[in-house]
């Protein structure tokens, strides 16, 4: 028997077998010290307990006893490399409450004054414009026209602008540039002189515009450390934006200067200042580099066929649909609700009131992310929609004159505009935004915007200037109760259209949001 150590082995004979050189030992080993454990991970030959060997095993002969000579003899540990970490779960984001944050709702603020400060009384302008008053420059129709020109302006450029900033340009120069474009294109509106000139000018606000808000959405999803739950109250600041334009223009100014100027070539002006301001503000942003920008010399470049893999996910292919279907009926009521309550109910301060319906908005989106805690995505959508079809009917029962309550009336379908819209369009964004991920946000809410704001929208204006011509007649003053009920009916019917699908064919999510 081979005595050892406290640090060595001992040798001992089988029990009931010579203890010879030839026979074969079992090797028993003391309590492992940690300088033991440590060589019995590089040598489990050497110090397991239990392991059969013959005391003339080569591997044991020239084998130290020491346990930190077996340490010193040993090979270096090889480390494994840390595996990579995804992006989602690296990219920290910012709170409400920084700097960022701050910068963020401002430039959602200063998009929809300036849109708002000519958009929502441009129907107004045309009427006043059209056969032989004013400038006489306008025909019947084409309201629903110029208001066409939005939608195709956001057909393509919100997406083209999505692949840049996703993997080319920088968000926040792309934006300062598109907000000089927008300037541009309403200095060349001012003094149109002509149907067509007025018309092009329109069409370029809108290739500039819908893509810088479409890329002001991505950013504010970019930075926020939540999204989900900070996004709406970022975006309720555009519509703060909204609402301060409606009531400087269809309030604040008359009240400075005594008279109205929704029928004039004012907010055009306004507008364009704030275009300029807010070219100017994007250029103090947050920097967003390109999320799919490749590194110096990687190879390998801008790939359609990567940016389109979003178009292979099937409820990414309805979302879109769902916005097209949408947002066509919604155009009624954006491009003659103002015209309508100017013209035919003779209401004072006709923008201002309209403005009521983004206070409201505000409010729905600062407890959306409560309710998508509550109730799921679809369910949300489905009384979005619910609610467009109702106000639309109100607006229809309304052009009766004999009808009870009717200005009551007229007030509550302002009013529930914004459960109607944050229902349907914001749950949209963010529903999307869940389905991109980071490195396709921008491109995907580029083709958000080309579906809501640009086929969609561009739909709905073409069907809205059509049934405005064939329903109402050139002076709209002279407009019938017949003629406007009709009108306010077609985009009722087509939105109670859009709900029914919308509960047969959207798939249910998983879970509430």
């Amino acid at each position: 028997m081979l005595k050892s150590s406290a640090a060595g082995l001992v040798w001992r004979p089988r029990s009931g077998e010579p203890s010879t050189d030839t026979e074969t030992a079992r090797f028993e080993s003391p309590p492992a010290t940690a300088a033991h454990r440590s060589a019995a991970g590089r040598f489990p030959w050497r110090a397991t307990t239990g392991r059969t060997a013959s005391p003339g095993d080569p591997r044991m002969s020239d084998a130290p006893d020491d346990p930190e000579s077996l340490l010193a003899l040993a090979p270096p540990e090889q480390v494994p490399a840390p595996a990579p970490v995804p992006e989602e779960l690296t990219h920290t984001g910012v709170d409400l409450r920084s700097t960022v944050g701050a910068k963020l709702a401002t430039v959602m603020f200063l998009h929809h004054f300036s849109v708002s400060a000519w958009i929502v009384t441009l129907s107004s302008y045309i009427n006043a414009n059209s056969g032989d008053d004013g400038l006489a420059i306008f025909t019947a129709g084409f309201v629903g026209t110029v208001y066409g020109a939005g939608p195709l302006g956001g057909m393509i450029s919100p997406f083209i602008t999505g692949l840049l900033a996703d993997h080319y340009v920088a968000t926040e120069r792309l934006m300062a540039i598109l907000n000089l474009g927008a300037a541009a294109a309403l200095f060349a509106a001012i003094g149109a002189d002509s149907e067509s000139a007025f018309y092009f000018s329109a069409l370029g606000y809108f290739v500039c515009f819908i893509p810088s808000f479409a890329l002001a959405t991505s950013m504010s999803l970019h930075h926020l450390k939540r999204p989900e739950r900070d996004f709406p109250v970022i975006r309720a600041c555009s519509t703060s934006g909204w609402i301060a334009a409606g009531f400087f223009v269809g309030w604040f100014w008359p009240l400075l200067t005594g008279s109205s100027i929704e029928a004039t070539a004012t907010p055009l002006k306004i507008a364009m200042v704030g275009q300029l301001v807010t070219a100017a503000f994007c250029l103090v942003l947050p920097h967003t580099p390109p999320s799919n920008r490749k590194a110096p010399g990687q190879k390998g470049g801008f790939s359609l066929s990567e940016s389109f893999a979003l178009l292979r996910q099937p409820r990414f292919l309805f979302l879109l649909a769902l916005a097209v279907l949408a947002h066509a009926p919604a155009q009624f009521y954006y491009s003659y609700l103002n015209v309508y309550l100017n013209t035919w109910i003779e209401m004072e301060n006709a923008a201002a009131k309209m403005a009521l319906g983004q206070v409201v908005e505000v409010c729905c989106m600062i407890v959306l992310p409560a309710i998508l805690l509550r109730i799921s995505v679809k369910t949300s959508i489905l009384i979005g929609l619910a609610i467009w079809t109702v106000r639309l009917w109100i607006l229809s029962a309304t052009a009766l004159p004999t009808m009870w309550g009717r200005e009551g009336w007229i007030y509550f379908a302002i009013l529930i505009h914004g459960f109607a819209f944050t229902l349907v369009s914001i749950s949209l964004q963010l529903d999307v935004d869940r389905c991109a991920g980071r490195k396709r946000r921008a491109t995907a809410q580029g083709l958000l915007a080309v579906s809501m704001s640009g086929i969609g929208c561009f739909i709905g204006a073409e069907l809205a200037g059509d049934a405005g011509a064939r329903l109402l007649p050139e002076e709209l003053g002279d407009a019938t109760a017949a003629g406007w009920q009709s009108f306010w009916l077609l985009p009722t019917y087509l939105m109670g259209g859009v709900f029914l699908l919308t509960a047969l064919f959207l798939p249910q999510d998983k879970k509430p949001q």
